[in-house]
């Protein structure tokens, strides 16, 4: 922590991932960014357990062992960190990862690549076409932005 972090957090009176008062009595701790180390705030116990990240960082693609993911993993080979792999033949993987390090705080995570096709066996076409079904879209998002909600090709 640097110190203007030490000052912000001594200073602090709310909690920055809820927004309501710490009071006397609540434990009030410091929080920072798993991934980069970076403060971002004072917060409540309770509150930062339930905002944990998790250890990975999901990449979706839609029929991924339709494709040549073998030349993803070669690629991903040639940097420093762990390739796993859920094969299902030589050349088709289900899922794979990448553990990648950061450089400043040296902590560990994991990218993983995952085949979306194995969830829902449809084209992307006819998912998209689904969208118009689901009325919270309609309610949720301008005219503008349920078009390219809707569309495969954006």
């Amino acid at each position: 922590m640097t110190d203007e972090d030490k000052i912000n957090f001594d200073g602090a009176s709310r909690c920055w991932i809820c927004r309501k008062d710490v009071v006397e009595g609540d434990q009030k701790v410091r929080d920072h960014c798993h991934y980069s180390g970076k403060f971002r705030g004072a917060a409540h116990n309770s509150c930062i357990l339930l905002f944990r990240k998790p250890k990975h960082v999901p990449v979706f693609f839609h029929n991924l062992s339709g494709y040549d993911s073998h030349l993803f993993i070669k690629s991903l080979e040639k940097g420093e960190g762990r390739i796993n792999c859920i094969p299902n033949n030589e050349k088709k993987n289900i899922s794979f990862s990448k553990t990648i390090i950061n450089g400043e705080t040296k902590k560990k995570f994991d990218i993983r690549f995952v085949d979306s096709y194995k969830f829902m066996m449809a084209s992307l076409d006819k998912l998209v076409g689904n969208l118009n079904d689901f009325p919270i879209i309609s309610e949720d998002f301008p005219k503008q932005s349920q078009e390219l909600l809707c569309s495969k090709e954006h």
